[in-house]
């Protein structure tokens, strides 16, 4: 198995296609064919499964395409590591985010530009499933997630600190108005816009179970796909939410305001994640230590 073989296959794995592959690499489809059969005769397996629609992966493809990717980046960083020797800290910082840590992000952002203004930063906004897909593919070097724990697990995460989890609301659909907090069973009767079920964080499963432990169930007018979504209903006066309260910081001059639920003192946690690898470019490196230094420091 040798270096060229690796770039022949990781092309093919992306592309979905030899045809594909070939168009990438400016390579004729022969070589390409011929260096694939050579590597599944050497490690005795089958890589690829042909279809009329191209080719696929089989489990032990799958298993080689994600060594691959991991070594590619490392030797991108690698290289990157190098040439950092001469020219200062500078590169690319790939950063995804989730929405409800958008104000998070942009702070670390900000203070990490004025140390390191060489670095250019992309920042990418988008669901938890796809930007972990992206880091996967090592189109993301950090992401800013969320967690429903204070100990990390997974990726390589740093806890971000506590972010109470409030009642979201308007003027006009504020169960307990002249109140700095709503009792659990003001919720009785109120109309509320929760993300659905089967959202990978669940801020509102807590709530719901302690409304159905106060014997009654609420009154959810509207299931949001997403937490712009949700806040979109709750800003319009659908309904009352329940998201961390850091959220409404992205809205400045909104009507929407928080308040927490007295029996229900739950808190979620911004984390920033990232692949556990030892190859990490140095403007990378620095970001990570930034994040780090800012929650030694006891910043928010």
């Amino acid at each position: 198995m040798n270096f060229k073989q690796l770039e022949y296959f990781a092309a093919v794995a992306e592309a979905g296609s030899i045809s594909g592959a070939s168009r990438a690499l400016h390579v004729a489809q022969p070589p390409i064919s011929r260096q694939l059969a050579l590597l599944e005769d050497e490690l005795g397996v089958c890589l690829f499964l042909r279809t009329n629609k191209g080719i696929e992966l089989t489990e032990a493809g799958r298993r080689l395409a994600q060594h691959s990717r991991q070594m590619f980046q490392s030797l991108r960083a690698m290289a990157d590591s190098v040439r950092d020797v001469d020219a200062g800290i500078q590169g690319e910082l790939k950063v995804g985010a989730i929405y409800s840590d958008a104000q998070i992000a942009a702070r670390l952002l900000k203070d990490y530009h004025k140390h390191y203004p060489q670095v250019e930063l992309y920042v990418r906004m988008g669901s938890p499933g796809d930007l972990l897909n992206a880091l996967s593919r090592g189109e993301l070097h950090v992401l800013f997630l969320r967690s429903q724990s204070e100990t990390p697990c997974g990726l390589r995460e740093l806890v971000l600190g506590a972010d109470p989890l409030e009642l979201v609301m308007c003027p006009e659909t504020d169960p307990a108005p002249g109140q700095e907090a709503v009792p659990l069973q003001a919720l009785r009767d109120a109309p509320m816009c929760l993300l659905r079920s089967d959202d990978l964080w669940g801020y509102g499963r807590d709530l719901l179970e302690e409304c159905r432990r106060a014997g009654f169930s609420p009154h959810v007018v509207c299931h949001c796909y997403d937490t712009p979504m949700e806040m979109q209903m709750i800003q319009a006066g659908f309904g009352v939410g329940f998201l961390p309260r850091s959220i409404v910081a992205a809205h400045p001059g909104s009507p929407v305001y928080t308040k927490p639920v007295l029996e229900c003192p739950f808190s979620s946690y911004p984390v920033l994640a990232w692949e556990n690898s030892p190859y990490q470019p140095s403007c990378v490196q620095r970001f990570l230590e930034l994040a780090e230094e800012s929650q030694e420091g006891g910043k928010p």
